[in-house]
């Protein structure tokens, strides 16, 4: 099946009942620069395999290529038919350093279930070629290097409003979806002006607005890439050159020193992103959407004390986590939970709530605050272990240990994931979510 596009012809490939176009570039990715227009080409591309995913250590799927220029994107339809189908366009998550769009088992397939809508699944720059602010250290030329990776994602929405229709999709009807990184990159985009009027829902998981970072922390964090290159602040454009391997390899240094699902990740700017996000959606950024949100119960928590567990390493490890916010935490908040449980759960429960729950619900909050239809939910059911981070994934996307051992979920509770993606699904197509067998689902207040 050969679909035109704004670039040129692409030709994809049959996959179930539908059809699947693959690394479709949707933009051109420079260092440190804001997305560029995807170059035109000539002739029909073949959009049958993946393309390159992001720069980072270790690709989560084997024999991907990686590259600096990485901003392709891949598309499920039920037919090229000119339909006016909704379209979800998905973010994947990775702490904003690590992952791609190409993991087999969160693809259109296996989320529509048959569905009469379209999926796509975009890449965006993590790290430092996504989220490492030099404005201070390069000048106002590269004032946007900080939200890189924020800003493919806008790119990609522009590709889905300008091409979606010739694939059976309507541009009018778009929902963003995300988990962890990339449930946090949703609600950024939320805040991001470029991002403004292309997607009228968002579903964000295990996510919110706590990642966007203020310039001091950003520019910390850029402080301690130069280091770990040993590199003073004033051959900072040296950046600009170094091999890309040398990138990623002083930037795995520095998450041994900083968690990198901190170190990485959108910043107020003041232009790309303006404001905080607290400001945006108070004066309109969520106007007209419908929002989703939610966490897991247990994302960083385990049931079981472990009596080996040396809590003399609390303090490091609350340091390593929060920076200059860890003293606040280790003397006011910390002996709170550790007052109700052992040492080793009492320290995950506060990585549960400070770093997953509470950001959800505080984004939640300041949805309804400003009057946007907004769905909250808690994932609690366990199966095998803890409701952890990312449990609910295999559930939403029909991923059963028969087909994944490692990630699925057991077999004996199919009618759970059924409903799961249902809910998920019905949020996609009319606006709210809930299943048959579900109870009634209500607005937050």
């Amino acid at each position: 099946m050969i679909v035109e596009t704004t670039q040129g012809q692409v030709r994809g490939r049959a996959e179930g009942a539908g059809l699947a176009f693959l690394g479709i570039p949707f933009a051109r990715a420079e260092r440190f620069r804001p997305p560029q227009q995807a170059a035109p080409w000539a002739g029909v591309r073949d959009a049958t395999a993946f393309g390159p995913t992001a720069m980072q250590a270790t690709p989560r799927r084997p024999g991907l290529m990686m590259s600096e220029d990485c901003l392709n994107l891949n598309l499920w339809t039920p037919a090229a038919d000119g339909a006016k189908r909704p379209v979800l366009l998905f973010l994947h998550g990775g702490g904003h350093y690590e992952g791609s769009n190409a993991d087999p088992n969160m693809d259109g397939p296996h989320l529509l279930q048959g569905r009469d809508a379209v999926m796509v699944s975009a890449n965006y720059r993590l790290g430092a070629f996504g989220y490492l602010h030099l404005g201070e250290l390069l000048g106002s030329d590269w004032a946007s290097s900080g939200n890189c990776g924020l800003l493919d994602q806008a790119a990609a929405l522009r590709w889905v409003r300008a091409n979606i229709a010739a694939f059976g999709g309507d541009p009018e009807n778009v929902t963003v979806m995300g988990q962890s990184a990339g449930g946090k990159s949703v609600a950024e985009l939320i805040a991001l002006p470029a991002a403004r009027g292309l997607f009228r829902r968002a579903i964000i998981q295990s996510g919110g607005v706590q990642c966007l970072r203020d310039g001091q922390t950003a520019d910390r964090v850029a402080g301690l890439l130069l280091a770990e290159l040993d590199l003073a602040p004033g051959r900072a454009r040296e950046l600009l050159r170094l091999p890309a391997e040398t990138l990623v390899a002083a930037q795995a240094r520095l998450c041994e020193k900083v968690a990198f699902w901190h170190a990485w990740g959108p910043v107020v700017d003041g232009t790309t992103i303006p404001t905080g996000p607290e400001e945006a959606i108070a004066e309109g950024a969520a106007s007209g959407l419908a929002v989703l949100i939610g966490h897991n119960r247990e994302e960083n928590t385990t049931r079981d004390p472990d009596p080996t567990f040396d809590e003399s390493a609390v303090p490091h490890l609350l340091h390593w986590h929060y920076g200059a916010n860890a003293n606040y935490l280790l003397k006011e908040i910390y002996p709170r939970y550790r007052a109700a449980a052992p040492a080793n759960i009492a320290l995950s429960r506060l990585q549960t709530d400070y770093s997953y729950g509470f950001g959800a619900l505080r984004t939640a909050r300041l949805l309804v605050g400003a009057g946007v239809p907004t769905y909250l939910y808690r994932w609690d059911f366990a199966d095998r272990t803890v409701a952890h981070h990312s449990i609910e994934m295999p559930y939403l996307f029909g991923v059963s240990e028969r087909e994944d051992s490692n990630i699925g979920y057991p077999a004996q509770f199919e009618p759970l994931a059924r409903r799961a993606n249902g809910a998920w699904t019905q949020f996609l197509l009319e606006g709210r979510p809930g299943d048959f067998g579900l109870p009634a689902w209500p607005l937050c207040t």
